[in-house]
């Protein structure tokens, strides 16, 4: 019962580090993509491809759609573990 409350607070704090990450892409720019591709995500153990498509589609979608891809990467990494 407890579960059913905790998901959608899981959700929104999912799409508030979503749209964090986009506001950082957005004010530092290229900087900030180059750091989460070839600094941040390599040291989280990211293989290169991921890091690559995750920082791809942080800069390219809106932010409607990155937090849903966000949720979505998240959720299906949680079910990989």
């Amino acid at each position: 019962m407890l579960l059913r409350y905790l998901i959608p607070l899981l959700l929104q704090v999912l799409q508030e580090i979503a749209g964090l990450l986009q506001t950082i892409g957005k004010v530092r720019g290229e900087e900030a993509y180059k750091f989460f591709v070839s600094v941040y995500l390599p040291a989280q153990n990211w293989p290169a491809e991921t890091a690559l498509e995750f920082t791809t589609r942080m800069r390219d979608l809106d932010s409607r759609q990155f937090r849903k891809y966000f949720a979505d990467f998240v959720r299906a990494s949680r079910s990989g573990s």
